[in-house]
């Protein structure tokens, strides 16, 4: 048999409540969003988080044929492959 989980209450400075589960530090949601503790913590570590400037960042650019069907037509002269939207095209 396995032994009962010690009875835990909630880690925020003046609740009294019982934890539901035993990994859990908090009785609630609501009890943890209102840690002053948790709260300190967090905005710590986002003050040590390193601030990336824009210029630094990756860009992602995607270079488009600016003429997809003559391209498309180029490619497969037979006309097999080409998406049902352009095969119209193609035709006229």
């Amino acid at each position: 048999m396995k032994a009962a989980p010690p009875i835990k209450t909630c880690t925020r400075a003046g609740c009294t409540n019982l934890v539901k589960k035993s990994t859990a530090r908090y009785c609630s949601i609501g009890c943890c969003a209102q840690d002053p503790v948790r709260k300190e913590r967090l905005r710590h570590q986002a003050r040590r988080a390193p601030i990336v400037p824009l210029s630094h960042q990756l860009s992602l650019t995607f270079k488009a044929n600016p003429d997809l069907e003559a391209w498309l037509m180029e490619r497969l002269p037979s006309g097999e492959g080409i998406p049902a939207g352009l095969q119209r095209l193609r035709a006229g």
